[in-house]
């Protein structure tokens, strides 16, 4: 191989080894993005928009960022997420945390504050396998509490497939 042809192979090499950590780092993303999570005041479809811009891979990051005492973020299922119901959630906290998803599947947050959910404070999020050939674009995001700081209230338990980090 002449210089030309090395130099030409070398640059090569270093885009796909880009390409390739792109695809396998975790992204990190705020929910409702500069809103954070909050009663939004375009309703539900506030965070249905919001979740339609990003790409979920295993591995990724969710921050729910709020007031505390003024919001929580709870786990439900599908059926209780259609319904606005927060009476058996699969867990809740009280204050801002930060997650990472390690299992492929759809998961369901709202607000379990009065008529917070009925107001669109929901969101529902799916996570694809980290093997997906698009890289997930991560938005900016500002640091996250420390997870030892977060009371947890485990309400069922089961593996629920994600961690909080």
């Amino acid at each position: 191989m002449n210089n030309g042809n090395v130099m030409v192979f070398a640059v090569a090499v270093a885009a796909a080894a880009s390409m390739v950590l792109q695809t396998t780092e975790a992204a990190e993303y705020v929910v409702g993005d500069d809103l954070g999570w909050t009663v939004p005041p375009n309703g539900a479809a506030t965070y249905v928009e919001w979740a339609s811009k990003y790409n979920f891979l295993v591995n990724d990051f969710l921050d729910f960022k709020f007031a505390q005492g003024e919001q929580d973020v709870t786990l439900v299922t599908k059926e209780n997420f259609e319904i606005c119901n927060s009476t058996d959630p699969l867990f809740q906290l009280q204050k801002p945390a930060r997650f990472r998803f390690l299992s492929a599947d759809t998961f369901y947050f709202i607000c379990s504050f009065a008529g917070h959910c009925a107001q669109g404070q929901k969101v529902a999020v799916t996570f694809a396998p980290s093997a997906s050939p698009s890289p997930s674009p991560s938005p900016s995001s500002a640091d996250a509490p420390p997870a030892a700081s977060l009371p947890l209230k485990f309400v069922l338990s089961r593996k629920v497939g994600f961690r909080k980090v």
